[in-house]
């Protein structure tokens, strides 16, 4: 687990790996008004659609949380297992009434 500190926000890894195949990792990360997170899944070249990336994501506003922090955010999401994180994180936000975007978001990156 990794956590970086970019411009005083903050930016935790909750899953990093990579292999032949491609690059995912999922990420908790905020801005100055935004709690997001969202899981990544970048192909290697020669494999699925080389270049195309994945990026599933929810970003919450914080002045919509209603008291939940970005620990309990993050305590909550690495006590998940990986593949239902996406999952139960919309089901707490639905329950606690807190309103959310979620999205599934590709792109292609001629770089990979």
């Amino acid at each position: 687990m990794q956590q970086l500190e970019l411009f005083d926000y903050r930016r935790d890894y909750l899953f990093d790996n990579k292999n032949q195949i491609a690059h995912w990792y999922d990420i908790l990360k905020e801005t100055e008004d935004t709690i997001s997170y969202a899981e990544h899944i970048d192909p290697n070249k020669g494999y699925a659609i080389g270049g195309m990336e994945y990026e599933e994501y929810v970003d919450v506003k914080k002045n919509n949380l209603n008291g939940i922090t970005y620990d309990q955010i993050l305590k909550y999401l690495k006590s998940a297992k990986k593949e239902d994180r996406l999952k139960k994180y919309k089901a707490l936000l639905k329950f606690r009434n807190i309103p959310f975007d979620t999205d599934l978001f590709t792109w292609h990156n001629s770089d990979l």
